[in-house]
């Protein structure tokens, strides 16, 4: 015999104020997928063009099915900062996108505050609330958050970082672009990093020249052994990866030393499943 329990009726108020929203994948995710990849095949399996690719991917399924599509171009639509005085991107394991925004002055500055804190990934529920609603996004699965905003905050960078900054391009720039100049105790190298989600940044780092062969280990080793990532947006804004979610990094030049432990091969390519 089966039993029924009524649920209490909530009032359209009470649901306003208590929403809890969980990105989910759209119902067409396979097929934009499937597009998204022939379309990364086309072009010659050229990396760095994630994004876009998937962006074309909802644009073609959207012609298909008759809907309304953007004139605008959907990767400039993306990186450029909206009427709002910063946009928010959440960019998940699962390859979703759920973007966020705010006007006003003194919660824009209170939340740029909020994001640079080195521990920002290892509290359980990244949680965003305003008068209308409260969304909560479990930290593990976020990949890489993208706050654009034309007045970005300082960063606080790991030890031995100077600066970092994302780069255009798909692929590495030519070395002379690096601008090393040890003598001066700095020197330059990008960083190509992926994550579970299929999203990818190429990143160009400043970093204090160790003085040691024990230092310069030390800064190999651990390179990636932070809490949080940051770097400056090229177009106005900062980023934050969470490095639980990365699945690749490319480093160019190498480490030096590094050949005496890794596996003698050259990164041929890179493809999508």
């Amino acid at each position: 015999m089966k039993t029924s329990t009524s649920k209490p009726k909530l009032t359209e108020e009470y649901m306003s104020a208590t929403t809890i929203h969980i990105p989910q994948l759209p119902h067409n995710y396979q097929e934009i997928r499937r597009r998204a990849q022939k379309i990364y095949v086309a072009r010659g399996g050229m990396m760095g063009m994630t994004l876009n690719d998937w962006l074309e991917a909802e644009q073609q399924l959207k012609q298909k099915l008759g809907e309304p599509t953007d004139d605008t171009n959907n990767h400039e639509k993306i990186m450029k900062t909206t009427n709002s005085d910063l946009t928010l991107d959440i960019c998940a394991e699962d390859g979703s996108r759920t973007q966020f925004c705010q006007s006003d002055e003194e919660s824009v500055g209170k939340l740029l505050r909020q994001l640079v804190t080195p521990r920002l990934f290892n509290q359980p529920l990244l949680t965003l609330a305003s008068e209308h609603s409260v969304s909560a996004i479990p930290s593990r699965t976020i990949d890489l958050i993208l706050a654009r905003t034309e007045s970005p905050p300082p960063l606080t960078l790991p030890t031995g970082w100077l600066d970092a900054v994302e780069t255009d391009g798909e692929a590495f720039p030519d070395i002379a672009d690096l601008e090393v100049l040890p003598a001066a105790g700095r020197a330059g190298l990008f960083a190509e990093i992926h994550t579970l989600g299929d999203w990818m940044v190429r990143l160009k780092v400043e970093v204090i020249v160790p003085a040691t062969v024990q230092e310069k280990r030390i800064v190999r080793n651990h390179f990636l052994d932070v809490p949080v990532i940051p770097f400056r947006l090229r177009t106005g804004g900062i980023g934050l990866i969470n490095p639980a979610n990365i699945s690749r990094v490319t480093v160019y030049p190498a480490f030096e030393e590094v050949g005496e432990t890794a596996l003698p091969a050259d990164l041929l390519e890179s493809v999508r499943a």
